[in-house]
Order: structure tokens, then C-alpha cells, then sequence
């Protein structure tokens, strides 16, 4: 549905405005310095997880992904359980389906709808869901130049038997009004979910780019 969407654009908004933020990460662990482990020899990775919107746009969708070097698959539901948006990702381009509403999202047609997709990077949500620090928010050369709006965003971290990798990330701007927090709480390496590695059906009609 549209509120599905506007949920998953909130998840994204904050780079697509204003000047540099806070940004910090947490760690679950102890205090000392910690690299994350290399992924590398990972084929695949699955997992489930959480966005929460609060301010303007109150809401909760879960989700569930599957990756591999080359693609990801993302499936959102709401609270009751209904199919309400699916991704497509590959490092440069993502397509998404509003299942409720039938209708299917390219890269253009994304861009001219939501701005933010423009700004964003397929792939720092990729290594997000993989565990890894965005490179988006790790070079300050890259906050600089995608003017990532004041506030905070902070990612947190936890020990898991694949080493520290990053579990959730929050937004906080005060001045919108606006909270967002993406949560993965359980992720499988070289495992798939099947049933997600599927393209966006040709028969959905497709969004309208606005004039």
C-alpha cells in the first residue's frame, strides 16, 4: 500500500537533505576496538528483521531477505501477516512492487517518485543486510556530498558466531519530527530463502512518473 511505501521512503529520507548529522555506532560488546569480520567467502545471506516508523507516519512492517553476491529479494509485510512490498536489489539498480496497490516501481520511475532513491546506493542497504557498515556512513567524503540531513543515526552492533555485525540502524531528526528504525534480528550465511528469488511479474501495472 501506499503507507508501506511512505514507510520504506522514511527509512531513507534522511540522505536526502540538509547538512551533515551525528553518526555513532554501538556495540553490544565490550568497549574496545573491534573490525568487523570478513564476509568475503559468503556465498549467500538470509535473514528477518524490522522497520518501526514513529513521528509523522506511524507504523510497523517486518520483513524477510534473501542475498547472494549479485541480487537481493525483500518481502514486507504488515502486522497481520499481508504482502505489502517487495525489492528487488543488484548493487546499482532496485525495482519494487507495491503489492497491495499492483502497481511495480524501475529505477526511473523510483527516482522521479522518491528523490531519496537518487542519493542512496543499492548496495549500502545490501551491506546493511549482510551485517556490514555502509560505506555511506563510514566515509566522510560520501556525507558530505549526499548532504545527509542534520540529526542523528546511529548503527548498533552485536557478537554473533560470524563475529560483530551490525543489527540495527536509527534515524532521529527532531526537527521533522521523525524516528526510524531498522532492525535485522536473525541472519543465516550460505542459506536461501527460495520462494524469494523471483522477479517482479511483467503483467503489474506500472507507476505513473510524475510530470
Amino acid at each position: 500500500s501506499q503507507i508501506s511505501i511512505k514507510l520504506i521512503s522514511l527509512l531513507l529520507l534522511p540522505i536526502a537533505f540538509g547538512c551533515a548529522p551525528t553518526i555513532s555506532n554501538t556495540s553490544s560488546g565490550k568497549d574496545e576496538a573491534f573490525s568487523y569480520p570478513d564476509l568475503s567467502k559468503k556465498t549467500y545471506c538470509r535473514g528477518k528483521g524490522y522497520v518501526v516508523s514513529r513521528g509523522n507516519i506511524n507504523g510497523r512492517l517486518s520483513f524477510t531477505f534473501t542475498s547472494s553476491k549479485d541480487s537481493t529479494y525483500i518481502e514486507f509485510r504488515d502486522l497481520i501477516g499481508r504482502k505489502t512490498l517487495f525489492l528487488t536489489l543488484s548493487k546499482n539498480t532496485i525495482n519494487a512492487w507495491d503489492i497491495r496497490n499492483n502497481r511495480s516501481y524501475d529505477q526511473e520511475s523510483l527516482v522521479i517518485s522518491f528523490p531519496f532513491f537518487e542519493l542512496i546506493k543499492p548496495n549500502d542497504l545490501i551491506n546493511f543486510l549482510w551485517g556490514k557498515m555502509p560505506k555511506t556512513f563510514t566515509d566522510s567524503d560520501n556525507i558530505l556530498n549526499n548532504k545527509i540531513n542534520s540529526g542523528q543515526i546511529q548503527f548498533s552492533s552485536q557478537q554473533t558466531e560470524n563475529g560483530i555485525l551490525i543489527n540495527s540502524v536509527s534515524f532521529n531528526f527532531e526537527e521533522e519530527n521523525e524516528a526510524i528504525d531498522l532492525f535485522v534480528e536473525s541472519r543465516d550465511f550460505d542459506l536461501q530463502y527460495p520462494h524469494l528469488i523471483r522477479e517482479i511479474p511483467e503483467s503489474i501495472i506500472q507507476a505513473k512518473e510524475k510530470q
